[in-house]
């Protein structure tokens, strides 16, 4: 599905600000390390920070606005690495455009945003993806082959306790994320630490097949801190999901935002044979480096680590 006139597969990003933002941290890094894909095209807010993001890439071409972007003959895939407000305008501009989009999570402001796009993808039938990492990091990857190679047994149960300590999520805006403060706009604790949260049980331990939870604002209204003015907030800080996997594992998520007084993130699987134990000092159960400890029977408890088919060597 590349361009004709080239062998590799040729990229625009869309939000890849050369100052911040996870088009420079995330997207470009994997790009460049990746012979299949040349970055070709780029498209900021504003034509000064777009040529010199240009510039820094090596892309030929640069752009103020991301439908100049889509139309180019030398994009093949369009990578959306903007606000979540702006992703359905985006992506359906891509997709009109009969170009290939990797779009970073979530997909949209709401379910029926997501769900419209996603059938306009397959109308169009072109390939898409949604920048749920999770599934694919080294720890995730490994833990998952643990389970179902019955090193603890039949899984029982399972739970993740997490806390995220960005100034986001609990209430403290700088001015770029501001919007976050209101749920309306889909960038929530909800819906992206819970939604990546989500996709490595799912690789682990399966889908739910029922559940029930909580979503509150305990913490109240947000702060402005290019000012300190309040600013209004409606963003959950405390999630709580409760309920049961494929296969019948008693399941359980928290989230929360702030300090904690231990490991900002455990997650632990008990089996018929024994339990495991991941611990990390981020709540970023996606992207984070773990502790991972397995326990068996009488045996004494071991700190596994990564094999080297799975930390690059």
């Amino acid at each position: 599905m590349t361009n004709s006139a080239h062998t590799q597969i040729g990229v625009g990003i869309i939000g890849a600000s050369s100052d911040r933002g996870w088009g420079g941290i995330a997207h470009v890094p994997a790009l460049q390390a990746l012979d299949a894909f040349q970055i070709r095209a780029v498209s900021t807010t504003r034509m000064e920070s777009a040529n010199a993001t240009a510039r820094r890439l090596g892309a030929d071409l640069a752009f103020d606005t991301h439908e100049a972007l889509v139309v180019r003959p030398e994009v093949d895939l369009v990578v959306v690495a903007v606000k979540v407000p702006d992703h359905k305008q985006v992506v359906s501009d891509a997709l009109a455009a009969g170009k290939m989009v990797y779009c970073e999570w979530p997909l949209a402001r709401n379910l029926s945003e997501a769900e419209a796009l996603e059938g306009f993808a397959r109308e169009r039938r072109l390939r898409t993806v949604v920048g749920l990492q999770g599934g694919l990091h080294p720890p995730i990857l490994f833990l998952r082959d643990l389970i179902a190679q019955g090193v603890i047994g039949k899984p029982l149960s399972t739970s993740i306790r997490a806390h995220l300590t960005d100034d986001m999520w609990v209430g403290r805006y700088d001015p770029p994320v501001e919007y976050m403060a209101h749920a309306k706009h889909g960038a929530t604790l909800l819906s992206i630490m819970l939604g990546h949260g989500l996709e490595p049980l799912a690789r682990v331990l399966g889908t739910f097949e029922s559940l029930s939870a909580v979503v509150a604002n305990q913490r109240g209204d947000g702060v402005r801190l290019s000012d300190g003015a309040p600013l209004p907030k409606d963003a959950p800080d405390e999630i709580v999901v409760a309920g049961v996997l494929q296969g019948g594992i008693v399941t359980s998520l928290h989230y929360s935002a702030g300090q904690s007084a231990g490991s900002a993130m455990v997650w632990e699987i008990q089996g018929t044979e024994g339990s495991v134990r991941v611990e990390s000092a981020s709540g970023y159960l996606h992207f984070t480096d773990f502790t991972i400890t397995l326990r068996r029977g009488s045996e004494p408890v071991q700190v596994l680590q990564l094999p080297p088919r799975l930390c690059g060597s």
